[in-house]
């Protein structure tokens, strides 16, 4: 009985709400149409999977206006999170990082499997203060 009245309860409210007042309708702003302004986006990275080294390599572009660039990438390997965190200052107009799937130990290398959830985030801090950005989706 209780339930009974809890849903008639309910009903009862979401029906007065819905019919108690009159539908309102407003007009819409004027849209004032203007050229659009052409703004130039600029990338500063780019990122690429290579699966031979177990491996994705990140290509730091346009880097003249760039003060540091920093990413993190993490990951799922076979139920343990696991991640890479790394900065650059650069030094030139590009560089780049390659950034492995696995641990490495005394020059031995081990490739982490049942690799998933892999994002990496990439932000760049600029000379003239401002910063961006910019996160990948990776799909191993």
């Amino acid at each position: 009985m209780n339930k009974v009245l809890r849903i008639t309860a309910l009903f009862v409210f979401f029906f007065t709400l819905l019919f108690s007042e009159k539908n309102r309708v407003f007009a819409a702003k004027k849209r004032i149409r203007q050229a659009a302004s052409a703004v130039k986006s600029v990338g500063y990275s780019s990122v690429k999977i290579s699966r031979p080294t177990h491996s994705i390599v990140i290509s730091f572009i346009n880097l003249s206006n760039v003060k540091k660039a920093s990413y993190t990438l993490s990951y799922n390997a076979s139920g343990i999170d696991q991640g890479v965190v790394g900065s650059l200052v650069p030094s030139g107009s590009s560089e780049s990082r390659d950034l492995y799937f696995g641990t490495c130990s005394k020059g031995v290398c081990t490739p982490h499997t049942n690799i998933s959830r892999a994002a990496l985030v990439i932000t760049t801090s600029l000379k003239s203060g401002g910063s961006t950005s910019k996160r990948y989706t990776i799909r191993f």
